[in-house]
């Protein structure tokens, strides 16, 4: 990817991540004293899991456009394959683990 469609994809997905940010951490800071059935009840609506699923999509694609563009600022090319490959591997077990709970 050319450095000017990863600047491009990157301000996109943080334009997206700023909303999105507020309403996750509104959404735990109003159901921090909530009990577990209330909880399940409210991840249970289609508007939650929507942004709960745009949020952590958006977050790891957004991570990942900036952990290798680090690499490729600061590592040889042989390293910076290792060290992508590396990342894919853990966001995509992050997604793995997260979105099971999410769709709960």
């Amino acid at each position: 990817m050319k450095g000017s469609t990863k600047w491009y994809w990157q301000r996109v997905s943080a334009f997206i991540l700023v909303p999105t940010s507020y309403w996750f951490v509104f959404f735990f800071v109003n159901n921090l004293e909530a009990s577990h059935s209330l909880i399940l009840n409210s991840l249970n609506s289609f508007f939650v899991k929507f942004f709960m699923i745009l949020f952590f999509f958006v977050a790891t694609f957004h991570a990942r456009l900036g952990l290798v563009t680090i690499y490729q600022d600061y590592f040889n090319e042989k390293k910076v394959k290792l060290y992508s490959r590396l990342t894919d591997i853990l966001l995509l077990l992050v997604i793995l683990f997260i979105l099971p709970v999410i769709l709960i």
